[in-house]
């Protein structure tokens, strides 16, 4: 069982995505056994509602709190839970070439947090939506594939009977696919999906430094005055943490190699590869 779960986190190409995947496959097998159990003893399974999924009255969902969470990692049906597992999947091992395992995590739990305060938000005027519940991870899995589209938006991938097409454009038609095919039909529902969505324009826009200019950067006077030994521990720092960065970007470039090819590198990317490859050889 052991060498299983290594084998999965390793095919997954983060601790983290293989630990959502798994979390989400197994709170649909609970509620299914769940089900099943209460059909056969005639008792009723409505309380893994109250209980897993998000409620679009604001009263129900502040006493239930913990609903912003476990609604992002539950699904009823299998197709839902397959597909979004297949999204969470591709997408998560594209990001997962910019991004740290802890960072994918923090996507995901960032989209489906968005897509819960959109869910509600969107519920209120005249309670359109009053009574009903949200279940599903697609507004977090909806924030990990756009993050990675807007990361690497040029990046090529070889698709079965299809052949080569940029990320941005498969990100594009799964949205379509989401809010036109395959999506809940309702609009709060749908909120939901475009909370997970700008949360995750907001995240990659924020990775490609598009706020730096709104945030403070001015050195406070104390560093500067810092004494010449906190400078040069400083230092030493620093030096360690570019070697750690090193070994990251190392294994960013071998990771985009492994999803698409070495042919998708640019040719920065091959250079940079090469560098890397030499200097950590050398330590």
């Amino acid at each position: 069982m052991a060498a299983f779960i290594d084998n999965f986190k390793r095919y997954c190409g983060a601790e983290s995505l293989a630990w959502l995947i798994a979390v989400n496959v197994g709170i649909w097998a609970f509620t299914g056994i769940a089900s099943l159990i209460c059909d056969a003893t005639g008792a009723s399974s409505a309380w893994t509602h109250s209980m897993l999924a998000l409620s679009s009255e604001p009263a129900v969902a502040l006493r239930h709190p913990w609903t912003a969470a476990t609604y992002m990692v539950t699904q009823y049906s299998l197709m839902h839970m397959l597909f979004n597992m297949l999204w969470l999947f591709w997408f998560g091992r594209l990001a997962l070439t910019l991004l740290t395992s802890r960072q994918l995590l923090w996507l995901y739990i960032g989209g489906g947090l968005s897509g819960a305060a959109a869910y509600i938000l969107a519920s209120l005027p005249g309670n359109a939506a009053a009574g009903s519940y949200l279940v599903g991870s697609s507004a977090a899995v909806m924030a990990v594939m756009t993050a990675a589209a807007f990361l690497t938006p040029d990046l090529r991938l070889n698709l079965i009977l299809i052949g080569e097409v940029k990320l941005k454009w498969l990100a594009l038609v799964c949205v379509a696919l989401t809010f036109f095919g395959a999506g809940s039909g309702t609009t709060s529902g749908n909120a939901a999906h475009l909370g997970g969505i700008l949360f995750g324009i907001i995240y990659a826009l924020a990775r490609k430094g598009m706020f730096k200019g709104y945030l403070g950067t001015r050195a406070s006077p104390a560093r500067r005055k810092a004494p010449r030994n906190v400078r040069r521990n400083g230092r030493a720092v620093a030096r360690a943490a570019r070697s750690l960065s090193d070994e990251g970007r190392l294994d960013q470039l071998l990771d985009k190699i492994r999803v698409s090819g070495y042919t998708s590198l640019t040719e920065g990317e091959r250079n940079e590869l090469t560098i890397l490859s030499q200097r950590l050889n050398k330590k």
